[in-house]
């Protein structure tokens, strides 16, 4: 029996519309309100009433992808959504997906004389006010788009932003362990700036995400329950201290921020090792895992905090980027344990005293794609050092179960320590 879940299969919603076939101007409609609105998808071949779950998808002839495309071109041009077939599995069916991008189109969209635009589940039409506002819409350039306050930010400077207690304090201690920060985000859309503000919902949803990410607990180490250091009404920083557990004694930082549409965070995660030298490195495929939980828990808090301020979709990820920065003078060999790499350099003229993982998109945003970009940038990165030979190693590497997307509902890890 189907359960609530697979009972709102499809459900519609600001971003989201069904259609169960092609109609005179119908589709065309749908896709004009996305593109006056935020954008989204449009499923053609998906019954939007008198059925529930799978029983929904009655799909459309193969012959439908070439009409409906003609129909868009006739009706809205300038407008065109990108259109992905895809196959019902058994038949010779397919359901046809208009990917709408709001941000690439003329403003506004008209079918027949009308503009159109998107509230949750429906397509209305719009005022005078709403097509003046849609009209300006593409005189504003990307960063002084309008906007309900003029909210003043810094630059963003991953590299560079304090994670650490001792840094906030203003302190110098004279041991810094090894420590890998990476920075991502998600650019949101334009509904965003009317609430350019982080309330107390996507504090929460921030502080979920966390306590639920692989950086907070793996086979070799662990962390305590995350706790807000700082709340800012446009940033939000982060702190997690070392359990006693495990292989090494880590923590970890975060900080958030809304800037425009953009939502950016940076994670830091350092470590000593296990033993009484605090000059013990993070053997090699630990450091894979440090570097992909880190990214997963940029992805995923992001994404957690973007459904709590209800923005979540349609949005893109920023570029990613990330630095291995060691502390005390260490060189990058110093705090990562590279066994099994060769031909790296002996002379200390040649001591990388940090590297940088360069900016990167991933092929997607699931932790496949995460994954890729992961391994992608070990590789550069052991290049960049001299290294080879290690290819085939990393090739190898299983991704351990710990290391997978939170589910962001319900539930943490609080009462784990």
């Amino acid at each position: 029996m189907l359960n609530a879940e697979a009972a709102n299969l499809f459900s519609e919603s600001l971003t989201f519309e069904v259609k169960e076939k092609r109609d005179k101007s119908n589709v065309a409609e749908a896709v004009a309100a996305l593109s006056n609105t935020d954008g989204g998808i449009v499923l053609v071949g998906v019954k939007d009433k008198d059925a529930t779950g799978e029983d929904r998808i009655v799909g459309v002839l193969k012959s439908e992808h070439d009409a409906v495309a003609s129909n868009l071109h006739a009706l809205i041009p300038e407008a065109m959504p990108e259109i992905i077939p895809v196959a019902i599995p058994g038949g010779d069916r397919l359901v046809l997906v208009l990917r709408v991008d709001a941000d690439a189109v003329p403003h506004p969209v008209m079918v027949s004389g009308k503009v159109l635009f998107r509230i949750p589940g429906h397509s209305v039409p719009a005022d005078r006010r709403r097509v003046l506002d849609l009209a300006a819409r593409d005189q504003a350039a990307r960063g002084s788009e309008r906007r309900m306050m003029n909210v003043p930010r810094a630059r963003w400077e991953p590299a560079d932003i304090s994670l650490w207690p001792e840094e906030l304090a203003g302190d110098d201690p004279r041991h810094r362990p090894g420590a890998l920060r990476i920075a991502g985000g998600l650019e949101l859309p334009r509904r965003i700036l009317d609430r350019p503000w982080l309330d107390s919902a996507a504090r929460q949803a921030a502080i979920d995400a966390l306590n639920n990410s692989p950086l907070r607990l793996s086979p070799v180490w662990s962390l305590h329950t995350w706790i807000a250091r700082e709340t800012r009404a446009t940033h939000l920083r982060f702190f997690a201290e070392h359990a006693p557990l495990g292989t090494y004694r880590v923590q970890s930082g975060a900080y958030l921020r809304l800037a425009d549409r953009s939502l950016s965070m940076v994670v830091g995660f350092r470590w000593r090792g296990g033993g009484s030298s605090l000059g013990d490195g993070l053997d090699l495929q630990h450091f894979y895992h440090a570097l992909l939980g880190a990214m997963i828990t940029v992805a995923s808090t992001c994404e957690h905090v973007a459904r709590a301020a209800k923005a979540a979709e349609p949005s893109d990820p920023l570029t990613w980027e990330g630095w291995v920065q060691p502390g005390d003078g260490r060189s990058v060999t110093d705090v990562v344990v590279l066994g099994g790499v060769s031909g790296l350099s002996d002379d200390p003229a040649n001591a990388h005293q940090a590297s940088h993982f360069p900016e990167a998109r991933a092929v997607s945003r699931d932790i496949d794609g995460l994954d890729r970009l992961a391994r992608d940038w070990l590789t550069y990165w052991l290049l960049d050092l001299g290294g080879n030979g290690f290819e085939a190693t990393i090739a190898r590497w299983e991704r351990p179960e710990f290391l997978r997307m939170p589910h962001l509902a319900l539930g943490n890890l609080a009462a784990r320590h």
